[in-house]
């Protein structure tokens, strides 16, 4: 589905200060149900019912309906795009977009590589990110907003990873040649369309190595500078929305393969800094 463009909300630093406060508030309340039923035996429904497979779990219910009630309390006005829930689209106000299991297949499978994403869509696209991993202990943030007067605004961008022992800036790598960097995505099941595999192939044969697996985590790792490129296809808005402020505020770049935004999902490519990213849609667009 793609987001509905409006006239940018302004997002000014104090209206930041307290979107980011609510986007812990939110965060820790979806930890207490994704913690409490992770590696236990919980019921799995198939969203898809027979015509595919996509599960869902009360965990995700849970933490969602966990989301939604810290939002609505403080943001009542504010518009809510989840992937569990009722919709309330609104296009004159910030939107909230949550995907509360991203990574529902791993979460299932016990493996501690899925996480909670929380977004803030300002009619344009993401200004504030957050990856939550309970079980790792470890919270991605990241934002982006407009400062300054009318004629003299600029971005602002920063992303930092929160843990038990402090916090840290986050910074991507500085990879600039293909040949030498490390890309990642969670399934080659993304490609089965003809066109797209050949682009993934071609990527894949312009490469050091490509590592599969991860979901909303490989955004994480490139953000942490382990990898240089993400790649992937069929994501929805709220599987990408959050992800978009933290890899851009480690200094690292986000768009579909054509060059634009990728704030509504389809077939979404990230890399460490924008010379690479040049490097990756050129050979995606080459064939």
């Amino acid at each position: 589905m793609l987001l509905p463009k409006y006239s940018k909300v302004e997002i000014s630093p104090a209206l930041m200060e307290r979107l980011v406060a609510v986007a812990h508030q939110a965060a820790d309340a979806a930890s207490v149900p994704s913690t409490a039923n992770f590696r236990q035996t919980v019921d799995i429904e198939n969203k898809l019912q027979g015509q595919g497979f996509d599960p869902v779990t009360i965990a995700d219910r849970q933490a969602e309906a966990e989301i939604k009630t810290v939002v609505q309390s403080a943001f009542p006005e504010h518009g809510f795009f989840g992937e569990e829930s009722e919709r309330n689209i609104k296009t004159d106000q910030p939107m909230w977009i949550v995907d509360p299991i991203d990574g529902t297949r791993a979460y299932i499978t016990g493996m501690p590589l899925w996480g909670t994403l929380i977004a803030v869509y300002d009619g344009s696209d993401a200004v504030l990110g957050i990856l939550e991993q309970p079980i790792l202990k470890e919270r991605f943030v990241g934002t982006c907003f407009h400062s300054g007067d009318l004629h003299s605004q600029s971005i602002k961008r920063c992303a930092e990873l929160i843990t038990p022992s402090g916090t840290k800036p986050l910074t991507t790598r500085n990879t600039q040649n293909l040949d030498v960097a490390i890309a990642q995505t969670t399934t080659p099941d993304f490609f089965t369309d003809q066109a797209d595999l050949k682009c993934f192939q071609a990527l894949k044969d312009s490469v050091s190595m490509v590592r599969y697996g991860g979901d909303c985590y490989c955004y994480a790792l490139l953000a942490m500078g382990y990898i240089d490129v993400v790649i992937e296809r069929l994501l929805e808005p709220y599987d990408i929305a959050a992800l978009i402020p933290i890899v851009e505020g480690a200094g690292g770049k986000v768009t579909d393969w054509q060059g634009g935004s990728a704030v509504s999902g389809g077939a979404v490519v990230a890399s460490a800094n924008a010379q690479l990213h040049d490097k990756v849609l050129a050979r995606l667009n080459a064939n």
